[in-house]
């Protein structure tokens, strides 16, 4: 059983509070992309047999909204990355090493690194106004 310790639930709720009025339209448009991002992912995952369930915040703010989605999205990445057969996954490492150099996804990448693409746009709006913790 985990404890919970309610004094800093609430300073944690403030603080992303707070940089949801920081952010401002910026985290809807992160918002937006890390859901489409979630969206194209919980697909793909069907393709192995899995099922995606919405990650559920620890708080009610679009802030802490964005890093569950986030993460969930990261996770559901890497569980398509690992059931993959060796030579995809050659393939994705290559086509992710290229979009890390240049940040143009290209039409031949996977799904999934298209996904990833999408979760780094969505990253960049956050982490633009100098949050580390994007």
């Amino acid at each position: 059983m985990q404890c919970i310790d309610g004094i800093q639930q609430e300073l944690d709720r403030e603080e992303d509070l707070l940089w949801e009025s920081r952010l401002g339209k910026r985290l809807d448009l992160a918002i937006e992309a890390v859901e489409v991002a979630w969206e194209i992912l919980a697909v793909e995952i069907q393709r192995f047999g899995y099922e995606a369930e919405r990650p559920v915040p620890d708080n009610e703010t679009r802030y802490c909204y964005f890093h569950a989605m986030k993460w969930d999205a990261l996770e559901m990445s890497d569980s398509i990355y690992w059931s993959l057969q060796a030579d995809e996954r050659a393939r994705d490492d290559r086509d992710l090493e290229e979009f890390e150099n240049t940040s143009v996804p290209r039409k031949h990448y996977s799904t999934r690194i298209k996904a990833l693409a999408l979760l780094t746009a969505g990253r960049a709006f956050v982490e633009s106004d100098g949050n580390p913790l994007a």
